[in-house]
């Protein structure tokens, strides 16, 4: 690249500092007198794209090239922009001619590996992603996927020395401390940080609703049904949260994510709250509706803050980021009006297991049965359910969970006893 025109270092020094419409001027005043100068289409052709104008700026970006083919910054810039337009088989061929021309540059490597994961080739992205990060080893975002790739091939050891790296690049980073206590075991935490959690859900709060979909996803499913069936039983000894007409409840959803439990509580809520850490996700259960109130939160501490609001409390695979349970159950008791109902699934540990409570490699808790039992009698909960159930799908295998039911007795409620 060569930027001994003026006018050109100008246009290029604006777009830098995001002044797009001064930019745009430079580049265009440039090629009225060049209309073939390379750097100028390049740019501009960039400029375009992030103006959201793909189709223009694929065709200045291939001009570009059409003068200077042996630009790897223009290929790499091309297949990027085509990557956004879902051309996957044109992108990787744009990313292969970089590697001939600069094949040191760790970018390109990165992403060709994305490339072919997302289309199931594993070995050779794996491959792709070590390449990056031998030309260049402090290549934070490498390590990373290669963490993750590696896990979703069962090769755990191998996510746990990727994380690792992460981490001692980026000590401060919540994701990459967690992720190396949920592999190697060392450092495990007794709950997922709320900066780990608050971080991971807003970066995928776009794509939530849709990778579950693909994952078979069935807790909020699973806990609708149970608020549903046992606010309807008639034939308990004490009535279990009686209803005297459709829609009566008021109803705490713990750790809510993009609302995808909205629709199937509203039919039982007089009115529905959700919680979360994440604000993303919050925007994704805002513009999905059904809620009276959204509140940006740990939900135990906002639980705290809610001494006797609700009738139940609902807690689709949020707690699955706690390891003891005690702190979450106690304040649910707490939030809960007496003889409210506490419904929520976790991870399930094997039958045999004599554990409470593990960190699993994928980043969540798995819980025991028996140590799920203990920890809501001891929270002066009433158990009236606990079942096993498939939460969905996870490297093509099911996640067994258990759904939980549980009522808040009155008379180891804190207000029945003033």
């Amino acid at each position: 690249m060569t930027l001994a025109n003026p006018l050109l270092t100008r246009a290029i020094s604006a777009h830098q500092a995001g002044r797009l419409k001064e930019a745009a001027a430079g580049y265009k005043s440039v090629l009225r007198k060049r209309p073939n100068d390379p750097d100028a289409l390049h740019f501009f052709g960039l400029l375009r794209f992030q103006r959201g104008e793909g189709f223009e700026a694929v065709k200045l970006v291939m001009q570009s090239l059409a003068q200077a083919p042996g630009n790897p910054h223009a290929w790499n810039n091309l297949g990027n922009i085509l990557i956004a337009q879902d051309k996957i088989p044109e992108a990787k061929e744009a990313y292969r001619r970089v590697t001939l021309l600069a094949p040191t540059m760790a970018e390109v490597w990165f992403n060709l590996a994305i490339c072919l994961r997302d289309e199931g080739e594993f070995e050779t992205a794996v491959q792709h992603f070590r390449t990056a990060i031998q030309h260049r080893p402090d290549y934070v975002r490498a390590y990373e996927h290669l963490g993750k790739l590696l896990y979703r091939t069962g090769d755990f050891t191998g996510a746990g020395e990727a994380y690792a790296k992460w981490l001692a690049l980026e000590p401060d980073n919540p994701v990459a401390r967690h992720m190396v206590a949920a592999t190697t075991g060392i450092g495990v935490p007794e709950r997922a940080g709320d900066e780990y959690v608050a971080k991971v859900f807003d970066r995928f709060a776009d794509s939530f609703d849709h990778n579950l979909k693909h994952l078979g996803y069935r807790a909020p499913e699973l806990v609708a049904s149970a608020l549903a069936h046992w606010t309807s039983r008639r034939d308990a000894a004490e009535p279990v949260v009686p209803l005297a007409s459709a829609a009566t409840l008021d109803i705490l959803d713990a750790g809510c994510g993009t609302g995808l439990c909205a629709p199937l509580l509203n039919p039982l809520a007089h009115a529905l709250v959700g919680v979360d850490l994440s604000a993303k996700m919050i925007e994704h259960a805002r513009a999905r509706g059904g809620y009276q109130e959204l509140v940006v939160a740990e939900l135990v501490g906002f639980m705290q803050s809610r001494q006797d609001c609700f009738d139940a409390v609902i807690s689709a695979d949020t707690l699955v980021y706690f390891g003891p349970l005690d702190q979450a159950c106690r304040s649910a008791h707490h939030a809960l009006r007496p003889g409210g109902l506490f419904i929520y699934t976790v991870e399930a540990l094997p039958v045999d297991s004599s554990q409470d409570h593990v960190l699993n490699v994928h980043g969540r808790y798995a819980h025991g049965e028996p140590y799920v039992h203990r920890t809501l009698l001891e929270a002066g909960f009433e158990v009236l359910e606990i079942r096993r159930e498939v939460l969905r799908m996870e490297r093509l295998q099911e996640v067994i969970g258990l759904l939980v039911v549980a009522r808040a007795t009155p008379a180891s409620h804190p207000r029945s006893q003033q």
